[in-house]
């Protein structure tokens, strides 16, 4: 069963960013059915998408941001850093974990981190750009993703 299911109301109506939180949201999904079955290799694969996610998407939506001037782009660049940091301990922990079980401890800390912090994200810090987005329609379309 899914932790987190997409709605409606979380969308930037924007497809590129829609899909990629959506993308981002079935590996926090499947992250927490793997932690159900205590598989390991899962929640390897799970922190390595975090970072992909960091990479691609955080500079997707940053390249935007700057694009459209988006006046809290400061703040918003500054939760990812903030991400960056907590993702980076949690894998630190996981990694060095000596056992199964203290891997799968973790792993259940960084589950939690995730679920919460990308619903929270994306309503406090996505969702206010959402207006500002329209400005991509008149952006010439090899800047427009």
């Amino acid at each position: 069963m899914a932790i987190i299911s997409w709605r409606e109301q979380m969308s930037l109506n924007y497809p590129p960013l829609d899909g990629e939180h959506q993308a981002f949201m079935k590996v926090i999904n499947q992250a927490s059915e793997d932690i159900k079955k205590r598989h390991i290799e899962g929640m390897e694969k799970m922190f390595q998408a975090c970072y992909d996610y960091v990479r691609n998407h955080f500079s997707h939506e940053e390249d935007i941001m700057e694009r459209i001037h988006y006046p809290e782009m400061e703040e918003h660049i500054a939760s990812h850093q903030l991400f960056i940091k907590n993702i980076s301990q949690f894998r630190q922990e996981f990694e060095t974990a000596d056992t199964v079980g203290k891997k799968l401890d973790a792993s259940q800390k960084a589950m939690a981190f995730l679920s919460v912090w990308f619903l929270g994200h994306l309503i406090s810090r996505d969702k206010p750009m959402k207006p500002y987005l329209v400005r991509l329609r008149n952006l010439p379309p090899r800047m427009n993703y």
